[in-house]
């Protein structure tokens, strides 16, 4: 359906009444996270067919009424802002071929901010690349003229068109903005990467600052900041609101997350898409509209008047009720909840990726679809998908098994390590555990490597089945040392059943003689004849203080202390290390103790 007199009707009423709400996404410097400005963007009434901006926008265009739309974009965004009463400068977006006409009004958003009480110096025009400008000399004086006011210059969507270093270079703009595209998955394409670095280094060259656009996932972030980034904005940032807040905290979390290993706990961030929802009310054709619009778009979910997600909509679902006979009269007037999927898959964002790939792995309905609704406190968060679920696993086996240890698979030093650093550098409470096989040198040599390595994967399939996969980290050091890293405040059962186990399995790797005389005889290394008892396990448990531990480096000390504890035991056994760091000494209240877990072999 093509645009039609009802589009320039409603487009028509909404500027009579001024029916837009303007929206405020943050900007914020990559080098502290705090706020350097607000991007203003626009929304038309919500049970309008106009809400979408990009259908807002080509409606006005179609019909003439570009120039009226935009100017009342910048008054209603400028009142917004200044009843804030926020610091930082304020992005204004200009179409620049609305420059290039004869009866463009002048002055008037200088006017529309001194009755609003701003300072020039705090407003920003944002040009788009995306519209081709032929005329650039005449574009050059128009720009010319905003900066006669006191408003700073920026080319926003750099990347997206192709005149764009030609508009840099004549039009000298005191902010570019890095399109949205060339950020995407940025860390994992090179030749994103060298694109972007170029322009960066181009910026710095031209007095320029550089704003990284569209950031959604912290690898992009933390590759923005490392590309020299100036500033950034994207919804892993903050999404465009009613309301000028911004989380300042999360983002200086973010940025000190700079490690190149393993995500924390396999964070479902990097899947979702935060696409903005459609009200349960909608009438289908909108929501139609949108899919046409937006090419890109697979679906939307529908919410109700408190954001709780009711269902989903994909453009298929769509297409196919228009598609029958009837289907587009029968439908297009309708609320958008008799078009959608009633139940669709909803998981909280706080889930860890394993998690969420289990329960997709549980789906029995074989017509479920590629896409599921993220939720953040039961409230509509955004759109998962299926397809990214997978893949980012697959990424993270690829770079698990490139440190892994060649015979259990496990991670070995660097992920161990990198998940250590982590913790301590996010403030979680964890508790570590090393895992060594007593006498485990005199087996290898009386039974052969082979059955050496067959007990060494045993121990590695007894702790792997008796923590939990979802919140827990099993990594392999080597030989036959083990590292477990718990979630839980010390997981003390769970190391006695590792050791409960172990004791007994491990019987199954004798000779009947060497069982009956719990042990063997061996010669030692001098040469000495020596009685070795039936193989253990030492278990060395301690809970690192964060604020005590700078690095993996002081929690492997307090591991192995433990761990050279427990050893001193009889048979198995395990040592609970009460000191939180590694140069605490220790006294009556910081003691320590250990646990025998003997088995009777008898």
């Amino acid at each position: 359906m093509g645009l039609s007199d009802f589009h320039r009707t409603e487009l028509e009423r909404i500027l009579a009444h001024k029916l837009l709400t303007p929206l405020f996404q943050p900007l914020v410097a990559l080098s502290d996270g705090s706020v350097w400005g607000y991007e203003a963007l626009i929304r038309g009434p919500s049970d309008s067919a106009l809400h979408s901006p990009i259908l807002l926008f080509k409606t006005a265009q179609a019909f003439d009424l570009l120039e009226e739309l935009e100017l009342l974009c910048r008054q209603i965004s400028i009142n917004a802002f200044a009843a804030a009463k926020v610091d930082g400068l304020l992005f204004l977006n200009v179409n620049p071929l609305l420059l290039l006409t004869s009866d463009h009004p002048s002055g008037l958003t200088k006017k529309y901010i001194q009755q609003a009480g701003l300072e020039p110096d705090r407003i920003v025009i944002e040009l788009s690349e995306q519209f081709q400008v032929e005329d650039t000399g005449l574009f050059i004086s128009a720009v010319k003229h905003y900066r006669d006011f006191g408003f700073k210059i920026a080319i926003d969507d750099l990347g997206s068109g192709f005149s764009g270093l030609r508009l840099w270079s004549e039009l000298q703009p005191d902010i570019v903005k890095i399109d949205r595209y060339f950020i995407d998955q940025l860390h994992l394409d090179p030749i994103k990467k060298a694109f972007v670095k170029n322009i960066i280094e181009l910026a710095k060259n031209t007095q320029s600052v550089i704003v990284a656009e569209g950031i959604e996932t912290s690898e992009e972030l933390i590759t923005c900041k490392e590309l020299g980034a100036d500033f950034g904005q994207g919804y892993l940032l903050g999404r465009p609101d009613v309301r000028l807040k911004y989380d300042a905290l999360q983002l200086a979390q973010l940025l000190r997350t700079d490690d190149k290993g393993l995500a924390l706990n396999d964070a479902l961030e990097p899947v979702i898409s935060r696409t903005a929802a459609v009200p349960d009310n909608t009438p289908a054709q909108q929501v139609a509209d949108l899919f046409r619009y937006d090419k890109n778009l697979p679906c939307v979910a529908v919410v109700n008047r408190d954001n709780v997600p009711v269902g989903i909509v994909s453009r298929s679902m769509i297409n196919e009720r228009f598609s029958h006979q009837f289907g587009r009269a029968l439908y297009e007037k309708k609320p958008v909840k008799h078009c959608m999927e009633q139940a669709p898959l909803i998981v909280d964002r706080q889930l860890s990726l394993d998690k969420v790939s289990a329960i997709l792995s549980a789906e029995t309905d074989e017509d479920a679809g590629l896409f599921f609704i993220v939720t953040d406190n039961a409230k509509y968060y955004g759109i998962g998908s299926v397809r990214k679920v997978l893949k980012q696993i697959s990424e993270n086996k690829i770079q698990l098994a490139r440190y892994a240890n060649p015979l259990t698979l496990l991670p070995g030093n660097v992920p161990i390590n990198t998940r250590i650093d982590q913790l301590l550098k996010h403030n979680l409470a964890f508790t570590v555990a090393y895992i060594d096989i007593d006498n485990f040198k005199p087996y290898n040599d009386q039974y052969g490597y082979s059955k050496g390595d067959l007990v060494i994967e045993l121990l590695a399939q007894i702790i792997q089945s008796a923590v939990d996969p979802t919140q827990d980290f099993v990594g392999h050091i080597g030989g036959d040392d083990f590292i477990v890293l718990f979630a839980a405040d010390m997981p003390l059962a769970v190391a006695e059943r590792i050791v409960a186990e172990f004791d007994q399995r491990v019987r199954h790797y004798y000779l009947e003689q060497h069982l009956l005389d719990k042990g063997f005889s061996a010669k030692d290394r001098l040469g000495a004849e020596s009685f070795y008892p039936l193989l253990s396990i030492s278990i060395g448990l301690a809970r690192p203080d964060p604020a005590l531990c700078t690095s993996h480096h002081d929690v492997s000390a307090l591991a192995s202390a433990a761990k050279q504890q427990a050893k001193k035991q009889q048979g198995s056994a395990i040592f609970v290390n009460k000191r939180r760091s590694p140069d605490m000494t220790q006294d009556t209240t910081l003691s320590e103790h250990a646990v025998s877990a003997k088995a009777d072999l008898a």
